[in-house]
């Protein structure tokens, strides 16, 4: 039997015991339905509301990009695989959990958080990523001369924009130490858009100078960034002067040079819930917090020290939950997640050539946005 057919089966009892006939139902119109899934769904009335629910939540959602990949991967691999009432039920209603918008968190009190019993570790979780897709490619990437890093990222009027540069080769100064601090790298600064769906070149050959330093695990202070729906960078124009510059996002234009000068903590401190202890440009093959002194200043180990393939890059907290991210690029190359309330460290990005993950929260959910060879690539805390 094939499985149309089976399909067909399966739900007619469904079907003949609910069955209102009514061309107004669901949220397409029923009079034009012509698959067994689209006859299902307008013929039982608690699909047919699920399916209007779910049209609903999407109405707004769907002019980015995001969304949109959500609403296919859904229909290609959850709802469309179903063959009896009961998996679209339920399919339907974990769609519905995705959409549905989460009310907004307020901000975690470090003071409320508390350390690990001395000897104690985090509880590892290697086998459970998060659902992840890609949301565009990197114009003119060349995988022999490329590398890229995500600057920053924002909701900006509900839709997400990102920051990133592409260094595209060196210009014989990038490797020059100057004072502790490296020459800035040469290369091109991309916007984009989630409601384009795009990228937008805002600036190409610039010697970018975006963190204290280029290379190292925490760079340090950061010199780019948005604020107030503008990003803000620094440029390397000649000799040791350097150059503010303004970007109005998606704006399109030009940047202008600013007297504005855009400066904050390095992401290992911004919104930090506890310090991370050690200096990780020297030795980062382990994970130490520490807790201050309302939470009985105490260290916790989150993960052992030599243990083999931990090296942390760009630790990142989130800025309302009590959550680090790192990328790894030892042996255990992914994207981690360090869970402070409930002492879990997770691996939620498998790939090994995951880098510059940031966190963001889409529709109320936990995300993170990263960089994958030459993919941006968002991943999203599982619908429950």
């Amino acid at each position: 039997m094939k499985p149309a057919a089976r399909l067909l089966c399966a739900l007619l009892p469904a079907i003949f015991a609910l069955y209102l006939p009514s061309a107004s139902a669901a949220g397409f119109d029923c009079g034009k339905a012509v698959t067994l899934l689209e006859h299902a769904i307008c013929d039982t009335p608690s699909l047919s509301a699920k399916d209007e629910q779910l049209t609903a939540l999407y109405a707004p959602l769907k002019k980015q990009k995001i969304f949109r990949e959500l609403e296919t991967r859904w229909l290609k691999d959850v709802r469309n695989v179903c063959q009896t009432a009961a998996c679209l039920e339920a399919a339907y209603d974990l769609q519905i959990r995705q959409l549905t918008p989460q009310p907004p968190r307020t901000e975690v009190d470090p003071n409320t958080l508390r350390p690990l019993p001395d000897g104690q570790r985090y509880r590892e979780v290697r086998d459970e990523p998060w659902p992840r897709f890609s949301l565009a490619t990197l114009p003119g990437f060349d995988p022999e001369n490329t590398s890229a890093q995500l600057v920053d990222l924002t909701l900006h009027n509900g839709v997400l924009h990102a920051l990133v540069f592409l260094i595209t080769g060196t210009d014989g100064e990038a490797m020059v130490v100057e004072r502790s601090y490296l020459t800035p790298l040469k290369g091109t600064l991309l916007e984009y858009s989630d409601a384009r769906g795009d990228w937008y070149e805002i600036a190409r050959d610039v010697r970018f100078a975006g963190w204290n330093t280029s290379t190292y695990n925490d760079q340090g202070e950061r010199y780019a960034g948005v604020q107030d729906g503008v990003f803000y960078y620094r440029q390397r124009t000649q000799g040791n002067l350097q150059q503010a510059m303004a970007y109005t996002l998606d704006s399109r234009q030009p940047p202008q040079p600013s007297t504005q000068l855009y400066s904050a903590l390095s992401n290992t401190l911004r919104h930090a819930k506890a310090r991370v202890l050690g200096n990780l440009n020297i030795d980062n093959n382990g994970l130490k917090l520490h807790y201050n002194r309302s939470a009985g200043q105490g260290i916790e180990e989150v993960m052992e020290h030599d243990a083999g393939g931990w090296s942390l890059v760009n630790p990142t907290w989130s800025e309302t939950r009590p959550v680090l991210y790192f990328d790894n690029s030892g042996g255990f190359a992914c994207v981690w997640r360090v869970d402070l309330a409930n002492k879990v460290l997770s691996k939620i990005v498998p790939e090994h050539e995951a880098v510059s993950a940031h966190p963001l929260e889409v529709n109320g959910r936990e995300a993170v946005l990263y960089i994958d060879v030459d993919q941006l690539k968002i991943a999203l805390s599982p619908a429950y």
